[in-house]
């Protein structure tokens, strides 16, 4: 926003505990750099809690233990963590993690190259299916593998912010079940899901199990460990592409993109009670007429302030899903413009109710609202 107001992130993000990471622990960091290799070696789960931790401290302390962390060898906690310090928010975080994978020689150990496989060759992938994210961050991933001439299926149902919520699985199924399972959720999603793109399934598989962590439910680790092995949980993470990377960007060009986006997102429109409210008030002050970011501005303000600078996070991992689910799709145009505009909410610079993107959810989210007014639909009728 324009008065430099800071941006907040989605509820819950920050209330994770991660390590403490003082200027003092920097300073002896090869004492807390063994502490940390020891704690991840003993649970790997601790991953998470040590990307935030090296997320809240300055990025010239945090380059410098990324590199010590690059020089050491360590078993999945350290690999999950690499992982997940490639998708930092801080550009030259993930610059040094790219480096260190693209340098990293054929035969280098997993810390080395950054990736792991599941420790069984004998399951094979033989069909998937990824649905598109509804307006709320959630979707599933349809996965059927075959060992030994077993095939079982599963559907993951994910969230970008809470990882995997529940899965529906399908052992020994037979050709009716295993359709029963695919066609459900294709319909679900009203045709927006990519079939038989296995590299997308399992990347976003990895990515939704390492945001869940210790809240897994139980009943998803079985399946994960019969399916996909038990090396599953440290699988190959899905890679940002470099045109993605935010670069300036033509104002007009970005507010194509994300209107194009939303077109083919029907469900990401905010639905608040505030929304409403907002909507509401246009309406009477203008006679009806739909809203408009140039005469409507403050209220446009109001709402980014009040509402959507705390959903960026959530929008950022959206667009990221979905730039990976076009990109697997074949839709480069839609996946290089769901990439770019990730990448920009991931910068705090870009926090701004005139950032093309937050301007057309809101135009898109009051245009719905104010058609939806006084109807069932209308969160205030309740």
């Amino acid at each position: 926003m324009d008065s430099g107001a800071r941006r907040i992130e989605e509820p819950g993000w920050d209330e994770i505990p991660g390590p403490t990471l003082g200027q003092d622990d920097v300073d002896s960091s090869t004492a807390w750099l063994d502490d940390l290799l020891a704690s991840l070696e003993h649970d790997p789960e601790q991953s998470w809690n040590a990307f935030q931790g090296l997320e809240a401290i300055d990025p010239e302390s945090r380059l410098q233990i990324v590199a010590e962390l690059l020089k050491a060898r360590g078993g999945d906690g350290l690999t999950r963590l690499l992982l997940l310090l490639g998708e930092s928010r801080d550009e030259d975080t993930r610059a040094a993690i790219g480096r260190a994978t693209a340098e990293a020689p054929p035969d280098a150990a997993p810390t080395d190259a950054i990736a792991t496989t599941g420790d069984s060759p004998s399951r094979r992938v033989i069909r998937s299916l990824v649905t598109a994210v509804d307006g709320e961050g959630s979707g599933a991933i349809v996965v059927s593998t075959e060992r030994q001439g077993v095939v079982s299926s599963a559907a993951f149902l994910c969230d970008v912010r809470k990882g995997i919520l529940d899965v529906l699985g399908v052992a020994e199924a037979d050709h009716a079940a295993e359709s029963d399972l695919y066609e459900q959720f294709a319909e679900l999603s009203s045709g927006q899901c990519v079939e038989d793109a296995p590299e997308l399934a399992l990347g976003l598989l990895s990515g939704s199990l390492m945001l869940s962590g210790r809240s897994t439910p139980p009943a998803v680790r079985p399946w994960l460990d019969a399916m996909l092995g038990a090396g599953f949980h440290s699988g190959s993470f899905l890679a940002t592409k470099p045109e993605w990377a935010s670069a300036p960007i033509d104002q007009a060009v970005l507010a194509e993109r994300s209107w194009n986006v939303l077109e083919e997102c029907p469900g990401w429109v905010d639905g608040s009670p505030l929304t409403f409210e907002l909507a509401e008030e246009i309406s009477l002050r203008e006679r009806r007429a739909a809203a408009d970011p140039a005469r409507d501005s403050g209220a446009y303000r109001y709402l980014f302030e009040r509402r959507l600078i705390h959903r960026l996070e959530l929008y950022r991992r959206m667009l990221l899903w979905m730039a990976f689910f076009w990109d697997a799709a074949g839709d480069d145009e839609l996946s290089l413009s769901a990439g770019i505009l990730a990448g920009q909410l991931a910068d705090e610079q870009y926090a701004v109710p005139a950032h093309p993107f937050a301007v057309a959810l809101t135009t898109r989210s009051l245009h719905e609202a104010q058609r939806l007014l006084g109807t069932l639909a209308d969160p205030r009728s309740s």
